[in-house]
């Protein structure tokens, strides 16, 4: 296998033919290898099956091939976006942990305002485009927290109405909670080889918050 030189236009289809950047010995191994010079031996990456992502976890923690709802870090080549976060499953061990966290630690709450603040996130359910049980979803916008309804109509939010607004989701809710960014996938050809080293900030940035869901309070 030829190794990773950058995303290539063709990595963006809805196909994964032809495509080899989610390998171990592509992009999947550069970001494993950045993982574990923080966190260890615990963390790897999986091509997720037929879909161009990459799944990263703990590797206790994350059921291969993925047959059952769970939360990970995830980067996705989509045909208009490359889109990179960390994603958390409803009705799963880790979505409980994640809600009872969230309702019962402060710090989570922390946690989650200070990313969005910091970086360019977006947290919304991904179940549509719209915000799926959400209805929306929230961001930082001129320094302030945003909730968008219908990912679309900006209006000032208050802290807690991120850990009402998850608390109100049922259970056992279809919901694909993400905290994510997005560039095009024009600028993410550009990268060319340097496409690791611009991931990986993010992507180590969520993993306290991830381990919050995979670890911790029983519940």
């Amino acid at each position: 296998m030829p190794a990773f030189t950058g995303f290539r236009e063709l990595d963006f289809r809805t196909n994964v033919r032809g495509t080899h950047w989610r390998h171990r010995r592509a992009l999947g191994g550069e970001l494993r290898k950045g993982l574990r010079a923080i966190y260890g031996r615990h963390y790897e990456t999986w091509g997720a099956p037929g879909v161009n992502c990459i799944h990263i976890a703990r590797r206790a923690a994350y059921r291969f091939p993925p047959d059952r709802p769970q939360a990970f870090l995830f980067v996705a080549a989509q045909p208009s976006a490359l889109r990179w976060g960390l994603r958390i499953q409803g009705d799963s061990d880790h979505w409980r942990r994640f809600r009872f966290r969230l309702e019962h630690d402060p710090a989570t709450l922390t946690m989650i305002v200070h990313l969005l603040s910091v970086y360019p996130l977006t947290l919304t359910d991904l179940t549509s485009s719209l915000g799926g049980a959400l209805g929306g979803c929230w961001r930082f916008e001129n320094d302030e927290l945003t909730w968008l309804e219908a990912c679309t109509l900006p209006s000032a939010s208050i802290l807690n109405d991120i850990p009402f607004r998850i608390a109100s989701l049922p259970e056992n809710a279809a919901v694909d909670l993400a905290l994510y960014t997005e560039i095009p996938t024009r600028k993410a050809v550009a990268w060319g080889k340097t496409a690791a080293e611009r991931l990986l900030p993010i992507l180590l940035a969520l993993i306290p918050l991830y381990e919050m869901c995979v670890d911790g309070l029983r519940i």
